[in-house]
């Protein structure tokens, strides 16, 4: 299947499972990309900042660690 996408910098896009490769071009300039892929958790997913957790009651714990200093075990 040959589907294109045009992005702006600094921009993120999801692409669906089917298919196994990915192909970039540009045109005037060259690109820096950072590709991510996983099986999806399926989880609930609570994100503030650069943390991310579950719930919010997970991230409130996170924060609190993080300004004690303990967050990092």
């Amino acid at each position: 299947m040959d589907r294109r996408s045009t992005c702006e910098p600094e921009t993120a896009v999801l692409f669906e499972r089917s298919g196994d490769t990915v192909q970039v071009t540009t045109i005037e300039k060259p690109v820096r990309f950072l590709l991510v892929s996983g099986k999806p958790l399926n989880e609930p997913v609570a994100w503030y900042g650069p943390i991310v957790m579950n719930t919010q009651e997970e991230l409130q714990v996170a924060f609190e660690e993080f300004n004690n200093g303990t967050f990092i075990k």
